[in-house]
């Protein structure tokens, strides 16, 4: 999954109070690693370290500045990027690929009704942007239209977002608002999801204006 940035953190800004109980819960073996549900999750439902190694994690180094992922070429985009509209937002970071153990990740948190899966998720997050310099003032979920939120009872990238606003200390706000219900972007080929999302997103907040925005969602599909 993906965090897209329009105009990024530095430090820990948990509290004495917080940090105590995650140890506390650590030492119980509490909130173990979601995935082997065995090893410890450090109190707080972080993945372990065997089971990261099997995550298809992706560097930030040399990341592509369109979608986030690898880019061997000398440019700020890679080759499939190049083949897209220019994107309207200045970097992104994309956590890893959607495969292997990173997508039945992900899908059951979105599909299996398994919103915990967020937080695991969502300090991965943390960690690439920590690894990325990038630099933000508020962070901005993806919304879901309303009839497909009435089915999951819960809307992921507000999860995600409201995970990393906790451990960065910046503001969520929920600046957008899903118009038009509209297929799922992984399920159309190319051409159509260029056009699916169109006139489907409106603002209802305008508080990000003139602020770096960080927007997040789960999928990084066109972009």
């Amino acid at each position: 999954f993906a965090v897209l940035i329009e105009g990024s953190h530095t430090g820990s800004f948990s509290h004495p109070m917080k940090e105590l109980l995650r140890r506390f819960a650590a030492w119980c073996g509490f909130f173990r690693c979601p995935l082997c549900e065995e090893k410890g999750g450090n109190g707080r439902n972080e993945i372990c370290p065997e089971c990261r190694s099997q995550l298809p994690l992706l560097s930030t180094a040399d990341r592509c500045r369109g979608c986030g992922g690898p880019n061997n070429s000398a440019l700020a985009v890679c080759p499939a990027c190049m083949a897209f509209p220019k994107r309207p937002f200045s970097d992104a970071v994309a956590v890893m690929e959607y495969s292997g153990p990173g997508r039945t990740l992900i899908r059951q948190m979105k599909f299996s009704n398994h919103p915990e899966l967020a937080r695991p998720l969502a300090l991965l997050a943390v960690e690439k942007l920590r690894e990325s310099s990038m630099e933000f003032d508020v962070i901005v979920p993806i919304p879901l239209h309303w009839q497909r939120f009435l089915l999951r009872s819960y809307n992921q990238t507000e999860l995600l977002g409201a995970v990393i606003s906790a451990e960065t200390g910046k503001p969520m706000i929920h600046a957008l608002k899903k118009v038009l219900a509209t297929p799922h972007q992984s399920g159309l080929k190319k051409h159509s999801r260029l056009g699916n999302l169109k006139r489907s997103f409106a603002i209802k907040d305008r508080s990000f204006e003139n602020k770096k925005v960080l927007l997040v969602d789960d999928v990084f599909t066109t972009g």
